[in-house]
């Protein structure tokens, strides 16, 4: 074969070699599209229920014939209705198979206000039966633990506006992974929406069920999965393997993404975090749907759609935004990490903790990202104590970022570094420590943005530095961010 391909003429050469190249490209492309869309939304079939409870009188009724899903926050138990979905990942998706993403769409049918209220979503623990389920049992004969269901973590919160007609999506990534793995037994995902914002008359908010006679407006699960998250990484560096041992992180008050310019840039702020090269990044006065700077759109949904444009690779979004005070400031933790699991908690005072566990080096890493008050000393000690103590909660080692508006060496710095490390001091005593301005700062004239991290063995701290932001001469923010690198043993 070899004597023919020498002896044909250039013409016959040029187009044998194309045809190699051909092929080599088309097993590549093969190996970096190795994924799978479904799309879960036959009732009977796809999804076993999807119904809503409410409490009260109407605690005993089986709503699960109802043509719409609906929830409600009240003071009063009577008016509090929940959404219940119960999804086939058992039949319909592979054991083990790596989720790429999972997103439930609902289309909105009714709201009572513009309020935009934030449904949370829940993976339900019990294995729940249409026609059976209500307020109070989940399946005939057998009780809820506790009245309205039960529940186990949060996976993410969406918030709810007024705009009828249109599909409010649920991000269900991390709980379908983890329902397809089996860490919950049975491989359904089972989720509940619950409002889990004030309780007020106008929270009421309908969606269209299985029922509706209109396709088009039927809830469904629309999941992608392949055989790995990093194949379509375009250069190692940007690879999500939790093999590696190097952990790189960021925390960043990003203030609206509003910059020295004035201008609300998103761009630039995604074009800092990727000259970066980190693995998770942590950002505060992320705002969703608020007045400033003219945003009309969730800030945290489109930084994580800019990262992934930018680097190639999957970018997984957690974010918590305050509940009183309007919809203005937010923690989000953005991670190239596939989330094992992921939550974010409301604080006193309208403050929010957010939190992502992810798998490095074969080790689970908790990763926090807060911001507290600063006007009021006696709110930031409220909220640094509630979050540390809901930080406990989780295994070690772990990684706590954030704004807290608190000079070093402070009462309420020693509250946080008392039993965590701050690693810009580290780095100082370890002469790792760098930082653009010379000082450390991250802004005015003190350091408000800290990286503190568990003083366990397997978690060790290589470098830590503050960066020069600067795009094009502008600052994206009037923070400085704060990168630390760490080795995970």
């Amino acid at each position: 074969m070899s004597n023919v391909v020498r002896s044909a003429s250039p013409a016959v050469r040029c187009i044998h070699q194309v045809v190699v190249v051909l092929i080599a490209l088309c097993a590549f492309t093969a190996r970096v599209s190795a994924q799978t869309t479904v799309t879960l939304s036959t009732p009977g079939t796809h999804i076993n229920a999807d119904l809503y409870v409410q409490g009260g009188t109407s605690g005993w009724v089986d709503f699960s014939t109802s043509g719409v899903l609906a929830t409600k926050k009240s003071t009063s138990d009577g008016y509090n209705r929940r959404i219940m979905l119960k999804f086939d990942t058992e039949n319909y998706i592979p054991a083990n198979a790596v989720i790429q993403s999972a997103q439930l769409y609902l289309v909105l049918k009714k709201a009572e206000n513009s309020e935009a209220r934030p449904l949370t979503a829940y993976n339900v623990t019990k294995s729940f039966v249409k026609h059976e389920t209500n307020w109070f049992t989940f399946r005939t004969g057998q009780a809820w633990s506790r009245p309205g269901g039960d529940i186990g973590s949060s996976f993410g919160t969406t918030y709810v506006g007024n705009s009828v007609g249109v599909p409010y999506k649920f991000n269900l990534t991390s709980l379908v992974q983890r329902v397809v793995k089996g860490e919950f037994g049975s491989r359904y995902t089972r989720v509940e929406l619950i409002d889990t914002g004030v309780a007020n008359s106008g929270s009421y908010r309908e969606f269209y069920s299985t029922r509706t006679t209109n396709t088009a407006l039927r809830p469904r699960l629309v999941i992608t999965y392949g055989t790995s998250t990093t194949t379509t990484a375009p250069t190692p560096s940007t690879s999500t393997s939790s093999t590696g041992t190097t952990l790189r992180v960021m925390q960043w008050n990003i203030r609206n993404a509003q910059g020295s310019d004035s201008v609300c840039n998103p761009d630039r702020i995604a074009n800092v975090i990727v000259r970066q090269n980190v693995h998770v990044v942590s950002l505060n006065e992320v705002k969703y749907f608020a007045g400033e700077c003219a945003w009309t759109f969730d800030m945290g949904a489109k930084l994580q759609t800019l990262l992934r444009q930018k680097t190639g690779v999957t970018w997984y979004l957690q974010s918590g935004y305050a509940l009183s005070g309007g919809r203005g400031g937010g923690n989000v933790l953005l991670s190239r990490y596939t989330p094992v699991s992921s939550t974010w908690k409301l604080l006193s005072y309208g403050r929010t903790v957010v939190q992502t566990r992810i798998l490095v080096n074969g080790r689970y890493v908790n990763l926090f990202s807060t911001h507290v008050d600063y006007y009021n000393s006696s709110y930031r000690y409220t909220q640094i104590t509630q979050a540390l103590s809901w930080f406990s909660s989780f295994s070690e080692p772990r990684i706590v970022m954030g704004d807290l508006n608190t000079w070093p060496f402070t009462n309420h710095y020693y509250l946080m570094a008392k039993p965590y490390q701050d690693a810009w001091e580290a780095g100082l005593a370890a002469r790792t420590a760098w930082a653009f301005n010379g000082t450390g700062v991250t802004v005015g004239a003190s350091r408000f943005d800290y990286v503190f991290y568990s003083r366990v063995a397997a978690l060790v701290l290589k470098s830590v530095k503050v960066p020069d932001p600067r795009v094009n001469g502008v600052y994206p923010s009037d923070h400085y961010p704060v990168v630390a690198e760490f080795v995970v043993k």
